[in-house]
Formats: C-alpha cells, sequence, structure tokens
C-alpha cells in the first residue's frame, strides 16, 4: 500500500484549490501522507520534487505520464484524471500505471497501455447541502458554467496551411459546423471528429495540413460548448424569462444572454445557495459532472441536456447514456432531455415539488453512500493496490 501520495492540479483557479483540497482531505482520511499543490511541475521541478519528499504515487489531473518522461527514471507510481483532452488526440494519453477519465465513453476510445477506468467526481457532504428556508423559489432556471468568447474576426482570419496554399479558420469552421449540423456527434468520438477536421481541410487544401492544438481544441471542444450553452439557454427562454446564469465574464460578450448574468461565482456556500434559489438547473456535457454531483448534494433539482439526436426516439422513453443513470433514477431523481422532448421533460419537472421530496431524500442518501471525495479516493487506493 502507498504511503505518500503527491497531487497536483492543473492550475491556482479556486475550482482546483478547492478540489486539492478534498482530495487530500479523503487520502489523509486513509491514513497517507498528502503534499502537493496546484500547478503541474516542470521536468526539472519534479525532479527535485520526488528527491525531496519521496512520494510513493503521484496523482495528476489532465497530464499523463508521456507528457513528463522525466518521471520513467523513477519508481514512483503515476495516476493520471484526464477531465479535458486539452487538443489532444487519443492516441496521446498514454503512460500512466493509472488513467481515469472524466468522460465515461472515453474508456471505449483510449488505449492507454495500462489499468484504465471510469472515474467520476465526488462532492463534499459538509459543503453541498440542502438549506433550510420558508421562502419561495426565486427563479425558475439557473445556469452555472462557463461560456467560451464568441469567435473574434482574429480568430476567424486564422490562416491554416503555408503561406502559398491556406485557407481561413471560418471557412473550415463553417465546412465542420454544417457537417456536424447534418451528421450530429452521434455515435462519434474524439479522434473520429478529428478525421472528419482532417478531410475538410484536406479537401480544400488539396492536400493534407497540420494543424496546431489551439486549431483542434476550437473545433472539437469550444464550438461544441458554444452551441451546446447557447442552445440549452435559448430552450430554456422560449418559456420564461425567469432565468440567471452564473459563471466566466464571457457571458457578458454575448449581448442575448448579458441581461441574464449575474457574475463569477467561486464560494462553494453560495455555490450551494445558488442550486436550491432555482426551480430547476440546468446541465450540459458530461452527465456525471462537477457542477451536476454538486447541485444534487445541494437538494438542487437537475435537468440535464443529453447530446444527440435519435431517430427513432418515442415520447416517455429514456435514452441510456452512461453517467448519471449508472446510480440515480432518471425522470425521478434529475430530469434528461434531448432536444425533441425538452417540452415534454419541461412540463414534468416544473409540475415536481422536489424540495422535501422522497426523491430528493433517497438522491442524498446515495450521494452520502457512494459519491463523497471520501467514496473516490477509496477506489483509487483499492485500484492502486491491485497494480
Amino acid at each position: 500500500m502507498i504511503k505518500h501520495i503527491s497531487i497536483f492540479m492543473p492550475s491556482e483557479s479556486a475550482f482546483h484549490r478547492r478540489l486539492f483540497q478534498c482530495l487530500s482531505r479523503a487520502f489523509k482520511k486513509q491514513g497517507l501522507l498528502v503534499s502537493g499543490g496546484c500547478r503541474l511541475l516542470t521536468e526539472p521541478e519534479i525532479v527535485g520534487w520526488i528527491k525531496e519528499n519521496k512520494p510513493c504515487a503521484i496523482f495528476e489531473m489532465n497530464r499523463v505520464k508521456d507528457e513528463i518522461p522525466v518521471l520513467y527514471q523513477f519508481d514512483v507510481l503515476h495516476v493520471s484524471w484526464v477531465v479535458d483532452m486539452l487538443g489532444r488526440g487519443e492516441n496521446q494519453i498514454k503512460g500512466s500505471d493509472i488513467t481515469y477519465t472524466f468522460d465515461p465513453g472515453w474508456v471505449d476510445t483510449f488505449n492507454t497501455g495500462s489499468l484504465l477506468k471510469w472515474l467520476p467526481p465526488g462532492t463534499c457532504r459538509d459543503t453541498f447541502f440542502p438549506c433550510r428556508h420558508n421562502y419561495a423559489i426565486p427563479f425558475e432556471f439557473s445556469f452555472i458554467g462557463h461560456i467560451p468568447k464568441p469567435w473574434s474576426p482574429e480568430e476567424l482570419s486564422r490562416p491554416l496551411g503555408d503561406q502559398d496554399n491556406s485557407v481561413s479558420f471560418e471557412v473550415v469552421l463553417r465546412r465542420y459546423a454544417e457537417y456536424m449540423r447534418v451528421n450530429t456527434y452521434q455515435e462519434q468520438t474524439h479522434d473520429s471528429c478529428a478525421e472528419v477536421i482532417n478531410g475538410i481541410v484536406k479537401q480544400l487544401l488539396g492536400t493534407t495540413c497540420r494543424l496546431s492544438q489551439e486549431v483542434y481544441y476550437d473545433l472539437l471542444v469550444r464550438i461544441k460548448r458554444m452551441n451546446n450553452r447557447t442552445g440549452l439557454i435559448n430552450y430554456a427562454l422560449r418559456h420564461t424569462q425567469s432565468l440567471v446564469i452564473y459563471g466566466s465574464e464571457n457571458w457578458r460578450l454575448w449581448p442575448e444572454y448579458r441581461r441574464y448574468y449575474k457574475h463569477y461565482v467561486e464560494d462553494p456556500s453560495e455555490i450551494n445557495r445558488i442550486h436550491q434559489a432555482a426551480k430547476i438547473n440546468l446541465h450540459d456535457g458530461v452527465g456525471f459532472h462537477f457542477r451536476a454531483i454538486d447541485c444534487m448534494a445541494s437538494g438542487g433539482l437537475l435537468m440535464w441536456y443529453i447530446e444527440g439526436d435519435y431517430d427513432d426516439y418515442q415520447p416517455g422513453e429514456i435514452v441510456y447514456t452512461r453517467g448519471l443513470s449508472d446510480f440515480f433514477q432518471a425522470q425521478t431523481h434529475y430530469y434528461e432531455f434531448k432536444w425533441l422532448n425538452f417540452e415534454e421533460v419541461y412540463q414534468m419537472a416544473r409540475a415536481v415539488n422536489y424540495q422535501g421530496s422522497k426523491a430528493q431524500k433517497e438522491v442524498l442518501e446515495i450521494i452520502s453512500a457512494h459519491h463523497t471525495w471520501d467514496s473516490r479516493v477509496k477506489q483509487i487506493i483499492a485500484d492502486v493496490a491491485m497494480l
């Protein structure tokens, strides 16, 4: 069994600091010595760190062992939790002794050559819990999350290719967006989407072109996040103006949403209150997300958009997607919808008196038993023991 683990988060953001604290406390409860910080060290720094602190294992978010090859010189376990692809290809996720994925679908597409498992986030029940209040819930919808900035003229005019043969980013963006509008993201993987992009660029230029990681990120992640978030908010606004948005200041750059934006929120106690200040908390993207499980632990009612459309969808049908539905009952413990059935599911969620209900109580019991950070750390320790 390991006795000392060093944890490294990608940045000093409030979110990463809170996550570092949660994981540190959970590992300490299991009797481990914990060190680390909220920054990924350079190769010389991590060599010095290992020699001075002598950890048995290193846990890093969003960096795999192949991205810091000096670790191969040391007898130290490397555990990676891939939460964001950051424009990388699936074949670049390699080297770590254990690789955990944030998206459960990545388990089927990564080939790390070592132990590969889905690790959904946990939550802290001391931080997120239902508050007692005797006032009416003030808002119909709430959304907490980031949105990218709208495309700038400089970004759209970026040349892709070389000096003698290039095409603008805007042209590729429009071709790719049109392709995905027709074909959808259903059954697509990260790498298959990258192949579609490469094919479009080759068709436009008449030859293959090596794109930067930034361009891949913009086309694989940023456009998807833009479309999902704006579509989600637009659906809510078709029914009511009773909407509040919290997240990055980028929301102010979108004129149509500016009036609904409140501010960036990083205080967990405020986040806890926000989850309970709306009838419905909107969510998109990976179902079992940090903000989703925190919302449910707060006692908030979650309404999650499942991406993609199904031609054979029938009204009232629940389409299985791995994630929340592995542990919670859709349309009871939380609500999930497709674009095709937003109205139907919205009316179901709107009719529910969720606060203090049997469903809310069941959610809180399931979370306490299986989805705290203590539960996640016990899983990590058990996985390490299997190596």
